[in-house]
This record gives C-alpha cells, structure tokens and sequence, in this order.
C-alpha cells in the first residue's frame, strides 16, 4: 500500500509520471533504464478541491479521474465536535508515553473548552494543542488551566475570528498561517514544519509559491 499525503501540492510534472506508474504498474530506478514491476495499491490525501484545480489547470485531469475510484470525505473537526473527547483521550496517552509524562488524563471542565473551539487547523492543530498540554502539565490530569490562553478564550476569539477569516480565500488562510509559523520559529524551516505537520519539501513549495 503507498500512501500519499498532499497530493494537491504535488507538481504538474510529477502528476505526469504517478499517471504513467499507475497506468503501467512499472517504474524506473533513478539512474536506471530497466522498468521494475510493482504491485500496490494506492491511497492519496488532500486538503484542497481537487475539481476546482483541475478547472484551473493546476491538476491533470486525466490524473483526477484515475485516482477518484472511492473518494472518501472527512468533514472539518468543527463539524463532528463529538469525536474531539475521543481523539483527546486518544492523544494525551501518546504524548504522555512520548515524553514520560505522568498524565493520566483530562477533566471535563477542561474537554469543554476544548470541544467548544472551532479548531480551524482540524485533527493536526487539536494534537499540537494537546501536545502542548501535556509538555507544560504539573499534575497526572490535564484541567482547563492547562488549556492554552488562545483556546481557552475561544468564544471571544473565535466571534473575531469569524470575522476576520470571512470572505478570505483558503490560500490565503493558509498563506497567513504559515507565515506566522515562521514568525513564530525565527524563521527556522524545518521546525516550522514539524509544527504544521507536513513534509519539509511541501513546505518550501508552498513558501515559493506565496512568495513567503
């Protein structure tokens, strides 16, 4: 199985050659002229409208179509608040394990800031967030004292936000976010990166292309 993650970032003359592997099943070593068999199946991920790419021709076609075989869509974090105490329990136990933390859990005071947040960078900014938590936590159970300030005042931030992020384009949301995680490491790439949850390579594509 090869997984492909972003694939609405992967460039045009790379879309060309993921075709013809998948036409063909065959592939070529760099540096190598002999085809080699392969036999995969394939899963690809992206947060971006594929269709409306294809419209704009920033996406091939024919590409599209070939991977659109059983399209599965997962809403916004937002949409499905019910999941959120389950992927917190989910994520405080791997990064209690992951860093030694004696933390064993969370209150209910504290899943109700946290379920009532719009979490507009989803599933990777809730695990940043309760990550956070448990890095900073003094006691074996997470309370809403250890609910970062900018979630923890989320019904005065978010009728701001809302208003702020009305009207704007996806790019640039994303423009904006990213440039404030480079503000934000001192411009260090690699731990921006790392912060964003996505690959260094996609992260130096997108800086080039909003000329960050």
């Amino acid at each position: 199985t090869l997984f492909l993650d972003e694939l609405g970032d992967m460039p045009l003359d790379t879309q060309s050659k993921l075709l013809r592997v998948l036409e063909t099943k065959t592939f070529e070593r760099i540096g190598a002229n002999d085809p080699v068999r392969s036999d995969f199946r394939l899963i690809a991920a992206t947060n971006q409208d594929l269709q409306r790419m294809v419209a704009e021709k920033k996406f091939r076609e024919e590409l599209f179509f070939r991977l659109n075989v059983i399209p599965i869509v997962l809403p916004p974090l937002r949409e499905r608040a019910g999941d959120i105490p389950l992927l917190v329990e989910r994520f405080v136990r791997e990064a209690a394990e992951r860093y030694r933390k004696p933390v064993e859990g969370i209150t209910q005071a504290a899943l109700r800031v946290l379920t009532r947040h719009s979490w507009p960078g989803n599933i990777r900014e809730l695990r940043n967030v309760v990550e956070r938590m448990v890095v900073l936590a003094r006691t074996p159970r997470l309370d809403e004292s250890d609910v970062p300030p900018e979630i923890r005042g989320a019904p005065e931030a978010e009728a701001q936000g809302v208003g702020a992020l009305a009207g704007r384009s996806l790019e640039d949301i994303e423009r904006e976010h990213i440039r404030q995680t480079l503000e934000a490491t001192g411009g260090n790439r690699k731990e921006a990166a790392s912060l964003l949850k996505i690959g260094e390579r996609t992260l130096y594509r997108k800086i080039e292309r909003y000329g960050l």
